[in-house]
């Protein structure tokens, strides 16, 4: 069995709120489209032929949909998937990003964040790779301080019971210069 590579999109509905909105949004404006069309096609109908009732005009209407309408219902399924395609090109990124900006809260994200060939919205990839590499940055300062810390509440040096500089506080002043803090 051929494995698919992960960077391949797998799934065309990828948030369920977005895209069903944008779905639902299409068909009603496909919807209120068709009807005005029918509705101009009767009037077009029975202002054209004055001897004629309204029935007759729907029924002439009726009788000329097979010509219309068998393309209508095969387009749709079309103009869904293509919609689906489309928005996953920005649903997608955004749930991705959603996903690792999780990840990251949780201290979990290993690796940097990029988007498929075609997505929408590639430069917050980039933006978050620099905030999540500051934030790892960060969190071994700040881990390697309080390690410092910890070892040095052990062991008291009698030098620095004399001291009056705050050593700790200067490093982290020089840190956070060095990031553009």
């Amino acid at each position: 069995m051929i494995q698919r590579p992960t960077f391949l999109r797998q799934q065309l509905l990828i948030d369920h709120h977005v895209q069903g909105s944008l779905l639902r949004r299409t068909a009603l404006y496909s919807a209120a489209c068709a009807v005005y069309f029918i509705v101009i096609l009767i009037f077009t109908e029975s202002m054209s032929r004055s001897d004629t009732t309204l029935v007759e005009a729907i029924e002439r209407c009726i009788d000329e949909a097979i010509y219309w309408a068998p393309g209508l219902i095969l387009l749709a399924p079309l103009v869904a998937y293509d919609m689906l395609k489309l928005t996953n090109r920005f649903a997608g990124p955004m749930f991705r990003l959603r996903r690792e900006m999780q990840r990251l809260a949780n201290g979990e994200c290993e690796r940097p964040l990029t988007f498929r060939d075609g997505d929408y919205w590639t430069e917050f990839a980039d933006v978050f790779n620099q905030l999540r590499d500051e934030l790892e940055e960060l969190r071994e300062f700040k881990k390697s301080t309080e390690l410092k810390k910890s070892s040095k509440s052990h062991i008291i040096k009698p030098a620095a019971l004399f001291s009056t500089e705050d050593t700790e506080a200067d490093e982290t002043d020089d840190f956070l210069a060095s990031i553009g803090g």
